[in-house]
């Protein structure tokens, strides 16, 4: 039958040119670390494979990235983090090498590994479709659970409608998807925040005088990342009584640093050169695009900036401590504990306890006045 895999040999598709070498080379990496469980070198792991050395090294490095195998620092031995557990739980990440994205999935490796939950991470990479994918791939393997944190509302009730049907229960991490667990920051109160500590800074570096408010939103998030922007204009206009307050610039930063910066190099270049600009972007990474910007055509005097979710920390906090630089302040989502925290919920629900329908994560504001105390802490082992 055309496009059959099945042969007569008992209907197996035995075939060669039906295997993927690279695959099977993962996989004999993933049995053999099986057998050693307590960690092994990278030339132990290629001998028993049967691999070169730059082969089993990129093999493992793919794991790593995707939250399979762990390193450790001090030995260099990778150990396998995935295997036979109690529950299996299957979590999307938002983008894999984005740091945020990377300290939430870290954490909740770790949480997993020491629960002895079987974490199957994945990758969404920003991307919509992907994110359906990965749904369906989490519903065929019938997790017990399943995370998804993704950055597309609009297809939040599609993913809804697909678990539901499999009757799959789900957390959804800063966008909320119906029906699901949620767990992230309060926007509406951290813009809150941002907008008052904004307020401080027109006061102080500009005698209460403020000319134009640029917002670099992620119009693909929805409403609920847009609740932060309401906050942030309603604390800034608390604090502040200038016209300028209330000529309000939205554009699409994306919550990329590419298109933080092209946005707010293009808004630059349409105003006077000497106008005093606040800008609120959806997060630091679009913000310190929006930094670059006015770095390059000589702003920051006139710019002043906030961001959210401090990531990446080392780039963010040196901005902030940078007395001449336009980054002023941004908030600290700890990210680093949500792995942690989430795996607890899912825990309690899979055991059927009683837990809240809504988690919002610690949140702290960052400034100047408080800059070094954050420093410290990132530099922590």
């Amino acid at each position: 039958m055309t496009g059959s895999l099945t042969e007569s040999n008992g209907g197996k598709a035995s075939s060669p040119r039906y295997y993927i070498k690279v695959l099977g080379k993962a996989i004999e990496i993933i049995n053999a670390m099986g057998r050693v469980g307590a960690g092994a070198r990278l030339s132990d792991i290629a001998d028993a494979c049967h691999l070169d050395l730059a082969t089993a090294l990129r093999i493992l490095h793919t794991f790593e990235r995707h939250g399979w195998v762990a390193k450790d620092a001090r030995t260099k031995k990778f150990k396998l983090l995935v295997g036979s557990r109690q529950y299996r739980v299957g979590y999307a990440q938002l983008c894999g090498g984005l740091p945020f994205s990377d300290a939430v999935t870290h954490g909740l490796v770790e949480a997993a590994r020491i629960a002895l939950v079987e974490l199957f991470p994945l990758d969404n990479e920003f991307d919509a479709e992907r994110a359906i994918e990965h749904a369906r791939w989490m519903i065929r393997e019938k997790v017990d659970f399943a995370i998804e944190c993704q950055l597309h509302s609009k297809i939040a009730p599609v993913l809804a409608d697909m678990f539901a049907k499999a009757r799959i229960p789900t957390l959804a991490i800063d966008i909320p998807q119906p029906g699901a667990l949620f767990f992230g920051p309060n926007n509406y109160t951290t813009g809150l925040t941002l907008g008052e500590a904004a307020g401080g800074f027109v006061h102080k570096k500009w005698r209460g005088g403020l000319d134009q408010v640029l917002v670099l939103e992620a119009f693909a998030a929805g409403a609920h990342t847009h609740s932060r922007i309401t906050g942030f204009l309603e604390g800034l206009q608390r604090a502040v009584r200038a016209p300028g307050v209330r000529r309000v610039v939205r554009r699409d930063g994306k919550g990329t640093e590419e298109d933080g910066y092209n946005v707010a190099r293009k808004f630059f270049r349409e105003i006077k050169p000497r106008k005093r600009v606040l800008i609120a972007a959806v997060n630091d990474i679009s913000a310190l695009g929006a930094v670059r910007a006015a770095r390059e055509l000589g702003r920051e005097q006139y710019t002043g900036i906030v961001g959210n979710d401090l990531s990446p920390a080392e780039r963010v906090l040196a901005e902030i401590k940078d007395v001449g630089s336009p980054f002023i302040a941004t908030i600290c989502v700890f990210p680093e504990e949500y792995g942690k925290k989430i795996l607890s919920i899912i825990l309690r629900w899979l055991r059927n306890e009683q837990v809240p329908p809504t988690t919002y994560t610690e949140t702290a504001l960052v400034v100047r006045e408080n800059v070094d105390e954050f420093l410290v802490r990132t530099r922590l082992p």
